[in-house]
This record gives structure tokens, sequence and C-alpha cells, in this order.
């Protein structure tokens, strides 16, 4: 669903994007891939026209629910072999303009083939993931609001304050933000009256989302060394998500028990119960980040734009082989969270 006042997809705004969020480049070859249907193709184009209009080479691909059921239902053994992902070969820069759910097939779709297209998304992912950059953009339509768990009115005006900010302006002060600190090696978070939760760092180095990740950006993040994190940490609201469910809970004046990097306990029953049903290796901390986003201004439970919100500390639990952690776990749960924040006794919130 996009309206005429989502000033946000004017001509102007999608290329502010591209240009100063992604950074496109003249003679760059970008994928733009489009999760939608064949009825709103028009926004595909627009982005295309505006790569163009950079210097830069677009390239359109669509992923169609209604289509996908159509075309795996008949699909034999041997399509899509290792010699298509090869066109992919050019590809500098993969950006996902998601209308809905990526990768998430329709209803109807036929679970005798669900292996093939496991295992198509799987090599596209391989492929995609090599590339310069790989960037999720959401539009805000009916159904990602419903995924947020938001009202469609409050979905569209948060993720519109999110989008429209100075890029230039979030990209220096991340990067300022790393050169200040250094090579810090321990952060201290006190939250809560009494609480504190400390964990090394080491090596590990930073990442910053100021474009090249998810769409709206902001925030800086570290994988922290797995076993070195302990304490106590303190939520006046914090939001998970049920791993068998996918329903989103809520839990107020809950803290947790860190030791040697996992999550022990808590003084929530049922969140107790939720760290019980865990996967291997699913507790282990796995990541700790700044939010940076001033467009951001209120933790909703959505974690996408919750743990950009400048002045917010973000925890996760479960996986971090992507940014430089070794902890292999099939899920990646982020907690956000407000308190004081210190690296090497200098405080950073």
């Amino acid at each position: 669903m996009l309206t005429e006042k989502n000033h946000m997809f004017s001509e102007e705004m999608i290329l502010k994007l591209l240009k100063e969020a992604i950074g496109v480049q003249k003679g760059e070859v970008v994928l733009l891939q489009f999760w939608g249907k064949e009825t709103d193709r028009e926004l595909l184009h627009r982005f295309s026209n505006q790569v163009a209009a950079l210097g830069a080479s677009p390239m359109e691909f669509q992923h169609d629910r209604s289509n996908y059921s159509k075309l795996f239902k008949n699909m034999k053994e041997g399509c899509f072999s290792d010699n298509y992902y090869k066109i992919f070969e050019a590809v500098d820069i993969v950006i996902d303009i998601c209308m809905y759910r990526p990768v998430m097939p329709a209803p109807d779709f036929p679970k005798e083939n669900m292996e093939m297209y496991r295992s198509f998304m799987g090599k596209l992912f391989q492929t995609f993931i090599q590339k310069k950059k790989l960037v999720q953009l959401r539009i805000p339509t009916m159904e990602n609001a419903m995924e947020s768990g938001l009202s469609y009115e409050v979905y569209e005006k948060m993720m519109i304050k999110a989008y429209d900010i100075d890029y230039l302006s979030l990209k220096k002060k991340c990067e300022d933000f790393i050169e200040g600190i250094g090579k810090g090696t321990e952060v201290t978070i006190y939250s809560g009256e009494q609480k504190k939760l400390t964990m090394l760092l080491e090596e590990r180095n930073w990442e910053i989302d100021a474009g090249d990740g998810d769409l709206p950006c902001g925030e800086v993040s570290i994988a922290p060394v797995e076993e070195k994190t302990d304490g106590e940490i303190f939520f006046e609201s914090l939001y998970y998500e049920d791993i068998n469910t996918g329903e989103r809970k809520k839990i107020e004046n809950i803290t947790i028990a860190v030791k040697e990097g996992r999550m022990l306990t808590s003084n929530s029953e049922e969140f107790n119960e939720y760290l019980g049903s865990l996967p291997m290796n699913g507790n282990v901390i796995c990541e700790f980040g700044i939010g940076m986003n001033e467009g951001v201004d209120q933790i909703t439970g959505y974690e996408l734009l919750d743990e950009k919100m400048l002045g917010t500390f973000h925890i996760a639990i479960g996986n971090n082989t992507m940014f430089g952690g070794k902890n292999d776990a099939p899920l990646h749960q982020d907690f956000v969270g407000t308190g004081r924040v210190f690296i090497d006794n200098k405080q950073v919130i």
C-alpha cells in the first residue's frame, strides 16, 4: 500500500537513498531484487530509473510469491543448476526492495518442492553475500506493518521519520564514535538501579550500519568475545520473538543473569521458559550495538527500528559468524535497552 503522501518514495528520496545511504557509484552494476507483486512493479522501475541517473547499471529481478507457487509446482530436479548463478557475476551491489517479507513463500506453495525452493534461495544468498554490498530496504506496506506488530498508521509514520534523515551526517557520527573509542576492549553496561554487565571485545572490530545493511539504518555494533560477558542486565521493557510461533512478546522489569557469555536465568518464569527452548548455542551473547538514528524516537518492540534508536544499546544472542564472531547458531535475537554504557571507563551513553 503506497500512498501519495508517502513523500519518502518521491524520485528525490529514492535518489537520496541510493546516493547517500547506499552509496551507488557510477559504473557499478546494481541488482534490484523486488519482493512484491506484478501490480507493484512501477516502484521497481522508479528505482531503476534513479540507479541509471547515477550512471550505474540497473538489473531488475522480481520475486513474486504467486508466480513461485506456479513455477515450483512443475519444477524438475536440475532446474537452477550452478550455471544459473553465474549470471550474477558482474553484480556489485544487491538491493532488496521488500513489499513483504523476503523468501517466505505463499500459503499455497507446493510443499513437496519446498526443499528445491530452500536450495534456490540459499544459493542466491550465498551468491549475493559475496558482493560489495547487500542491502535490504523495507517499504511501508500493510503487510510489512502487520509483521511489525504495529498499526499501519504508526508503522508508516515511524518508517518515514527513520528514513528521512541526513545520511552523510549519520555516517560521520558513526565514524567519529568508533574513532573516539579507539581500541577500547571492555564494555560496561549499568542498567536499572544496581545492575552491571561487562563484556570483553579484545581484537574484535566494530561494524557501521549507515546504509550497508538494513534500511532504515543507523547503528554501530561489534561481536564481543563470546565466553567473556558476565553480570546482570535490566530491561524496563523487553521484547522478544517466540522461536516456535513467531509471536512477539513483552516482559516488563526483567533482570537477566549472564555468566561466561551465556544468558542463564532471569526473574521471569516466562523468559526462563524461552531460554530453555533455545537451540544449541542460542543463549550465547553474540553482539553489542548502539543506536545512532535520530529519526527513531520510541521503542515499540519492532526490532528493525528499536535497535537503531539514538541513545539506546542492544545486546543479542545467537549467531554472529557473519560479523566477526565464532558462535554458530540458527537464530539471532536482539534485546534493546537503555542505561549508562562505558567503554574502557569512557561514558558513551
